[in-house]
């Protein structure tokens, strides 16, 4: 099939070895497929953001979990004894956001093959906070996980793959976070 745009002659044809869902009868894929890998990349996890608070780790607990929920980050995973938690991924776009949410795309090789934007628009994200005691009050830790599409040049497919976060969004969170304890970080 060819396509014109503009000045530009654009030919789209079928790769060889690369079944076609429209042939093959199949419906088109509706959604990725799930998360290439189990276990995350150590290039791919974002790191922890520390903030110290002059709260006692149980208030900062509950505060947190209230402002998660506020914030539209449904906890899915807690653990009240270890005063840490999940939440359930929820979608982002980069539009709502000032500064590049996502890092740099991990470089493709032998031992990684999924291809991913350079510049990502829309994607999933969790954050994971846990709190512990520290110097004259708490500490807590947060760290986004992102997830965003690529297509797994081996299996030849599209999944949802972890991607480095520039901190942007923990900030944003740790702005309501602080609006809701009313007490300034230590």
């Amino acid at each position: 099939m060819l396509l014109i745009c503009g000045f530009t002659l654009v030919a789209i044809a079928a790769l060889p070895g690369l079944p076609r869902a429209q042939e093959e009868g199949l419906p088109p894929p509706e959604a990725p497929a799930p998360y290439a890998d189990e276990g995350a990349r150590p290039d791919t996890t974002s790191e922890f953001i520390v903030r110290d608070y002059r709260a006692r780790p149980k208030k900062l607990w509950k505060v947190l979990l209230r402002a998660l929920e506020e914030s539209g980050y449904p906890p899915e995973e807690t653990d009240p004894a270890a005063l840490s938690v999940k939440t359930s991924y929820v979608d982002w776009r980069q539009k709502d956001y000032a500064e590049e949410v996502c890092g740099p795309a991990p470089i493709l090789g032998p031992d990684y093959h999924i291809m991913q934007m350079l510049h990502v628009p829309v994607g999933k994200m969790s954050l994971e906070a846990l709190v512990a005691p520290g110097e004259g009050g708490s500490r807590l830790r947060l760290r986004a996980r992102i997830l965003v599409r690529g297509l797994d040049r081996k299996r030849r497919i599209q999944v949802m793959a972890d991607r480095r976060s520039t901190g942007v969004i923990e900030k944003e969170f740790l702005k309501k976070l602080d609006g809701a304890l009313g007490l300034p970080p230590s």
